[in-house]
């Protein structure tokens, strides 16, 4: 466990140098001081919330924010020690140090042009739907969500419960207590994509109501309608999300590729070399035999093979 809150505070250490800081304005209750310096629980969440996913359940007891806020102090005073030492001076580190801010910098720029491309421009979207609506045109449609169960009188049981008033989605949670059952939000769903049983149940269903169980091959189904939209085009709302998707990468190529010829037309650059051909090159073409051909322009014959001396 010990080299578990090491690993843990020496990332957040780094997470703390790539910009881990809490928002202004937003401090909370003061869970320790250091050198005079307060560790709140905002700067303490802001730290937790850089950690990768799979650590961050060890901080999901006292104990272990306890820890954690243990390593942090530790860290700190690591830090503390390090500028007293002057280490950022040393000519090894201050490089990495312009390096990393380089990086940092870097990163912050090519994100907020990926972010704010042209390409991706609500108008530039709308554009692109308005260019062919007709893409978009879908058949009749219900929101739905559904539990599959093996067990008929599992899902009887679950059916009555919705029924008697209990909500679906806490039902949803529930399912998957038993071996083989499945509970999923499908969203809207098309007429002619599903199990014909299932769409039968589905399509025929009131918005509101909850139907079953629906036998299919798959087993017994309980279905909770929410909506129902009727065939037709899809609006631009619905389908951003697809165009989003379809474009970023080439609006992001091209945002990046107009920054980058903007810059160049407004500075002065000049390269003072010239690109070299590669020694695997010039090797290649000194032992490349030169062409030759016969007066008649037929190909050469291979040389004979010399002759032995007597």
């Amino acid at each position: 466990m010990r080299k578990v809150w090491f690993f843990l505070m020496i990332y957040s250490f780094v997470a703390a140098a790539c910009g881990g800081t809490p928002p202004q304005g937003i401090q909370g209750r003061t869970l320790a001081v250091v050198d005079g310096e307060p560790i709140t629980e905002a700067a303490l969440l802001k730290e937790v919330e850089s950690l990768p996913p799979y650590v961050r359940p060890m901080l999901e007891t006292p104990a272990g924010r306890f820890q954690f806020l243990e390593s942090v102090i530790t860290r700190d005073l690591l830090l503390r020690e390090a500028l007293r030492r002057g280490v950022e001076l040393r000519p090894e580190v201050a490089d990495r140090i312009a390096m990393a801010r380089k990086s940092i910098i870097l990163e912050a720029l090519l994100r907020e042009t990926a972010e704010k491309a042209a390409g991706l421009s609500d108008n530039a979207l709308r554009e692109q739907y308005d260019a062919d609506p007709g893409r978009y045109r879908v058949g009749e449609r219900v929101k739905v969500s559904h539990m599959l169960f093996h067990d008929k009188s599992r899902a009887e049981e679950m059916l009555r419960r919705a029924r008697e008033g209990e909500p679906f989605e806490e039902l949803m949670k529930e399912t998957g207590s038993h071996d083989g059952e499945v509970a999923a939000d499908l969203g809207y769903i098309e007429r002619g994509n599903f199990v014909k049983e299932f769409e039968a149940a589905a399509f025929a269903a009131a918005p509101g109501s909850v139907v079953g169980p629906v036998k299919t091959t798959y087993g017994y189904h309980v279905i909770k309608v929410y909506e129902k939209k009727p065939a037709g085009i899809r609006t631009f709302e619905e389908v951003k999300p697809q165009l989003l998707a379809e474009h970023r990468e080439q609006a992001q190529r091209e945002a990046f590729e107009t920054l980058i010829a903007d810059l160049r037309k407004r500075s002065s650059v000049q390269v003072l070399v010239k690109p070299e051909v590669g020694a695997a090159q010039r090797n290649d073409r000194a032992a490349a035999p030169a062409p030759s051909a016969s007066k008649d322009g037929a190909e050469p014959s291979p040389a004979p093979p010399p002759q032995q001396g007597k």
